[in-house]
C-alpha cells in the first residue's frame, strides 16, 4: 500500500496548485487523475483577481516555464493518471483511498492523513462519499440557462459572395471583421425560465444571431454610391463547431469538509463563466489550504512528530472555510454584476459604457487608476466571520506586491516569496527601525521565547527597510537582527534594470502603506494575509499567543 500525507483526487489547476503549493512545504502528496492527458476543452477565458499572483507565488511563470529543458521529477508529488476512485475509506487518524488503474488489473489502495477532492461538480468525492453525510451543493445567486456555441468565422470575397452588396461601395474582405465582428463584439441569449431548444439549435442561433449581423444603410460609407437595403453577413461564413444549452449557476457547498476529507475547486463552488472567477477561486482555496495541512499532516521530514500532535483540525479547517465562503460570496457578487452587464438590453447603459471606455482609451492612467481602484484585492479575507485572523488588531489585509531587493547582486524578487520561503505559517515582520540594542534583542529572541514549532511562527524574522533602493547593486544598510530577512523595497527603474517590467503605477512604498502607521510589528500569513498588527512587544506577544490558541484549540 502507498503511503503519502495527502491524497488529491483530481489533476485539474485547483489540485496541482495544492500539490505544487503543499510540495513549498515539503509535504507529501499523490494525485490521482482519471483522464490520461492534458484536457484540450476550453475551460476557461481569463484568469481573474490574484490567482497570477498565486501560481507566481509557487513557482509556475511562464518565465520559469520557458527555463525547463527537460522535467524533474518532485520529490514531493506522485502524479497518477488513467486512475479512477472507486472507494474512500475514513479511519481515526488516516484515509484510504482505493482507485482502479486503466492498464492495470485489480484495485490499487492509497493511504493518506487527509483527502482532498478536487475532481470538479460531479467528481466521485463529493457525490459518492460526502454526500452521504449531508454536504451538498447549493445554488446561489445566480442561476439560468444560457446557449453555449463555438464558431468559426470566415470573411466573404468577391470570387466567393460576387453579389454581396458592399463590394460595390469600394469594401475590402478584411474590413468586414470591423463592420460586422469588430473589437470585443459579443454575443449572449439567456433563454426564458422553462424554455425548450428546438431540435434545430443551429437554426435558433442563427435566428438569434442575424438581427446583430444586419446593417442598416445608414451605417455604410460608400464611394459616391449607396445601398438602400440592409446588409446582411452571409451565415456560410460562419461554421457552428458546437451549439448547446448551457446551465450557468452559482453554487456553493453547504460544508467544505467532513472529517478528514476535504473540497476545494468546482468540488466545493461552480460559477458562471462572466467573471473568470471559477479556476481562479479554486486556486485561492488551494493556497489557504496548503499551509493548514501543512501543521495537520506534515513535517514529517523536517518537524519531530510531537510538533504537529496538537493542531485542531476542525479549527484550522473551520477557519479556511470561513475565509473562503466569503471569498466566494464576494466573487460571486462580481460575477453577477458581469452577467447583468452582458444581459443588459438597454440602449442607454452599453452607449454609456462604450463612451467610458473611448474615453479612458485616451487617458490610460486615469483607466489604471480607476482599475486598480476597482479591482483592489487590498481587503483580503476582512469581513470574513471567525477566520485566521484579528480583524480588531489589523489583521486579514492583503500584503501589497512588490519587487525587493534579492539575495544576489543584482537581482529583483517578489516579496511574497519572503513570507512563503520559511515554511511556517507565520512570520513576524519588523516595520520600524528600533533604537536600542534591548529592542534588536527583544525582536530577535521573541520567536525563541515562545518555543513554537518551526512550522507555526518562522524562527526567522523579517525586517522592512526604510529604505527605497534605486540599485539592485547597492549593498543596503544591514539590520542588528542577526537572523533576520532584510525586505528592501526596489524602484520601478532598479526593476527594470534586473529585466523585469512592473506594472503601471507600481509603488514600492505600496508594502507599508497597507499596515497602519502606527504598526511597528505585523504577523504575516505564508498566504500574503495580514493576521495582526502591533504597537508594542507585548501586543505581538499578546496575537502570537492568540494565534496559538486558534490553531491549536487551547
Amino acid at each position: 500500500m502507498h503511503e503519502t500525507d495527502v491524497v488529491i483526487i483530481g489533476a485539474g489547476p485547483s489540485g496541482l496548485s495544492l500539490a505544487v503549493a503543499l510540495s513549498q512545504l515539503q509535504i507529501k502528496s499523490v494525485v490521482l487523475e482519471k483522464q490520461h492527458d492534458i484536457c484540450e476543452d476550453p475551460r476557461a477565458i481569463a484568469l481573474a483577481g490574484d490567482a497570477s499572483r498565486i501560481l507566481s507565488l509557487i513557482g509556475i511563470t511562464a518565465e520559469e516555464m520557458d527555463q525547463i529543458s527537460q522535467p524533474q521529477a518532485s520529490k514531493y508529488i506522485t502524479l497518477k493518471l488513467n486512475c479512477d476512485v472507486v472507494g474512500l475509506v475514513e479511519n481515526p487518524s488516516n484515509v484510504e483511498v482505493t482507485y482502479e488503474e486503466t492498464d492495470t488489473p485489480g484495485t490499487h489502495v492509497v493511504r493518506g492523513k487527509y483527502a482532498v477532492g478536487a475532481d470538479g461538480k460531479r467528481g466521485f468525492v463529493r457525490k459518492q462519499f460526502l454526500e452521504e453525510r449531508g454536504i451538498k451543493q447549493e445554488t446561489g445567486r445566480y442561476e439560468a440557462t444560457w446557449v453555449a456555441a463555438n464558431l468559426k468565422v470566415t470573411m466573404p470575397t468577391p470570387k466567393t459572395h460576387p453579389h454581396f452588396p458592399l463590394w460595390d461601395l469600394g469594401y475590402e474582405p478584411d474590413e468586414l471583421w470591423d463592420l460586422f465582428w469588430p473589437g470585443g463584439f459579443q454575443f449572449e441569449y439567456e433563454l426564458p425560465p422553462n424554455f425548450e431548444l428546438p431540435e434545430d439549435a443551429v437554426g435558433h442561433l442563427k435566428e438569434q444571431m442575424e438581427p446583430h449581423l444586419t446593417i442598416a444603410p445608414s451605417s455604410l460609407r460608400g464611394q459616391g454610391r449607396r445601398v438602400n437595403t440592409t446588409v446582411r453577413f452571409p451565415w456560410d461564413c460562419v461554421e457552428v463547431l458546437r451549439c448547446g444549452p448551457a446551465q450557468f449557476a452559482h453554487k456553493v457547498v453547504n460544508r467544505w469538509f467532513d472529517g478528514r476529507v476535504i473540497l476545494i475547486g468546482d468540488a466545493a463552488h461552480v460559477f458562471p463563466p462572466f467573471g473568470a472567477q471559477g479556476i481562479a477561486s479554486g486556486i485561492r482555496d488551494a493556497l489557504g489550504l496548503s499551509w493548514r495541512l501543512s501543521l495537520l499532516a506534515g513535517g514529517t521530514e523536517t518537524l519531530p512528530q510531537k510538533e504537529t500532535a496538537s493542531f485542531n483540525k476542525d479549527s484550522l479547517l473551520l477557519t479556511w472555510s470561513r475565509e473562503r465562503r466569503h471569498g466566494v460570496d464576494e466573487s460571486a457578487t462580481l460575477t453577477a454584476a458581469n452577467g447583468s452587464l452582458l444581459q443588459t438590453k438597454s440602449h442607454v447603459l452599453r452607449w454609456a459604457v462604450w463612451c467610458a471606455n473611448a474615453v479612458m482609451s485616451w487617458m490610460p492612467r486615469l483607466r489604471l487608476t480607476l482599475l486598480r481602484g476597482h479591482f483592489s484585492d487590498r481587503d483580503g479575507v476582512r469581513g470574513a466571520k471567525d477566520g485566521f485572523f484579528l480583524e480588531d488588531q489589523g489583521g486579514g489585509i492583503k500584503t501589497a506586491q512588490i519587487f525587493i531587493q534579492g539575495a544576489r547582486d543584482g537581482s529583483a524578487e517578489l516579496s511574497d516569496h519572503v513570507f512563503r520561503n520559511s515554511n511556517a505559517a507565520l512570520t513576524l515582520l519588523v516595520l520600524h527601525h528600533p533604537e536600542t540594542e534591548q529592542e534588536w534583542t527583544a525582536i530577535q529572541q521573541a520567536p525563541k521565547r515562545l518555543n513554537l514549532p518551526a512550522n507555526f511562527l518562522a524562527a526567522k524574522v523579517v525586517s522592512l527597510n526604510d529604505k527605497v533602493v534605486d540599485s539592485l547593486q547597492q549593498q543596503p544598510k544591514s539590520t542588528k537582527i542577526q537572523s533576520a530577512h532584510l525586505l528592501t523595497p526596489a524602484t520601478a527603474e532598479a526593476v527594470s534594470r534586473a529585466g523585469h517590467k512592473p506594472l503601471p503605477l507600481y509603488d514600492p512604498c505600496g508594502f507599508r502603506k497597507r499596515f497602519q502607521v502606527s504598526a511597528k510589528y505585523a504577523l504575516v500569513r505564508s498566504d500574503f494575509i495580514i493576521f495582526s498588527q502591533a504597537q508594542t512587544l507585548e501586543e505581538l506577544e499578546g496575537q502570537i499567543g492568540r494565534a496559538w490558541r486558534m490553531a491549536t484549540d487551547s
